[in-house]
């Protein structure tokens, strides 16, 4: 079971990086999205409210996303060494 849990782990961690880069990026472009988009609702006629939510709760869902991978990766280390993972 080791092995196994060896063989996921460490790919994991190599795409961490890269995981993480995405995740913040598309993340990042959602809060700014549900931003713009609440304030052309608020000082304009039109009424987006609905799409600015779902942006707003995108980037709360990949940011929790990204935690989850992480604490994939602590539950996952085959080495038992204490495990630290740089933000």
């Amino acid at each position: 079971m080791k092995y196994l849990a060896a063989a996921v782990f460490y790919p994991m961690l190599w795409m961490r990086g890269l995981v993480l880069a995405l995740g913040r990026l598309m993340s990042g472009f959602a809060v700014i999205a549900a931003i713009v988009i609440a304030l052309i609702s608020l000082f304009t006629r039109y009424r987006f409210w609905l799409p600015a939510g779902l942006f707003a709760i995108a980037g709360f869902i990949i940011f929790l996303l990204l935690q989850l991978y992480d604490s994939i990766l602590f539950r996952l280390n085959p080495s038992g060494r204490t495990l630290i993972l740089y933000q």
